[in-house]
């Protein structure tokens, strides 16, 4: 008879104790510790934010962009030439036949 007045019990606590979690996450995300670092402004947030910009834009890591974003110029591009002096393409070392 005692199981049954008690049954959902197990459950009450166990969302109590999700309530308190939460909750405690949620002020340490809102504290300005937290801000500082991995918010918007923050300063680990900026670097990851340049680093994902730079390697989607580029195909590889790097953080800081020689070009402005709006630029079309493909000669100079970080993805196009190759550090050494080359590109990092290929193509035909000479014309293809006409057809």
């Amino acid at each position: 008879m005692a199981l049954k007045q008690q049954k959902g019990q197990t459950m009450v606590e166990y969302m109590l104790l999700l309530a308190v979690v939460v909750s405690i996450m949620l002020t340490f995300y809102k504290s300005k510790l937290f801000q500082k670092y991995f918010g918007n402004k923050g300063s680990i947030g900026q670097t990851i934010k340049k680093r994902s910009e730079f390697s989607y834009r580029h195909g590889f890591m790097g953080v800081e962009d020689p070009q402005p974003k709006d630029s079309r110029e493909g000669r100079t591009h970080p993805t196009y030439v190759d550090p050494a002096g080359g590109s990092r393409f290929f193509g035909p070392k000479t014309k293809y036949p006409a057809q």
